[in-house]
């Protein structure tokens, strides 16, 4: 009886321990994906409800803090182009800044991938979105996955969102830009 007492302690234990891993993986997920929806359902609105303060600015763009943020970024921000033709904003989160190239890959993988669970309003309808991830390759210094709408609707038509690991001197990084690209064959 001792035995068995004992074994089923063990087993709940495990199984305990077993959920709470489980869960702690899937709620990043989850969180991550919310706060996306939530930012991308503002690019018809180019990001105006979720702009913050304003931040020092480049020549070419003002940057402002977003009202919105995502688990695990450093930062998250809107940029304003100095643009007569085309005047939408973009919004980047910095997931990764740090010499480890192995976890830049780890979160450049994993952000793709969250990025392709991801649901948002697109008016009357959910949409998520379609792409393939580019890998990666450390001597490349640079790769970018692109993404788009499942669906090409009107609020979304040139919508695009960007996961890009970039090398540099200093070590690597991982940004997520959200933004809109007309086709080549277009102007502005």
């Amino acid at each position: 009886m001792r035995k068995l007492g004992t074994l089923s302690l063990a087993l709940l234990l495990i199984l305990n321990s077993t959920q709470a891993q489980l869960l702690k993986k899937l709620t990043p997920v989850t969180a991550f994906s919310a706060a996306l929806s939530s930012v991308i359902e503002n690019y018809p609105n180019n990001y105006n409800r979720i702009q913050g303060v304003s931040l020092p600015s480049d020549d070419d763009r003002d940057i402002f803090v977003s009202g919105i943020g995502l688990p695990g970024a450093s930062s998250c921000v809107i940029y304003r182009f100095h643009s007569k033709e085309d005047t939408t904003a973009s919004w980047q989160a910095r997931l990764y800044n740090g010499e480890d190239y192995a976890e830049a890959v780890r979160i450049y993988k994993s952000s793709f991938k969250q990025l392709k669970q991801t649901r948002f309003n697109a008016g009357s309808t959910k949409l998520s979105f379609d792409g393939q991830m580019e890998p990666p390759a450390e001597e490349l210094r640079f790769t970018s996955s692109i993404l788009r709408p499942s669906e090409r609707t009107n609020l979304y038509k040139n919508f695009i969102a960007e996961i890009e690991i970039v090398g540099s001197a200093t070590g690597w990084s991982v940004n997520l830009n959200l933004f809109s690209r007309k086709e080549d064959t277009e102007r502005y």
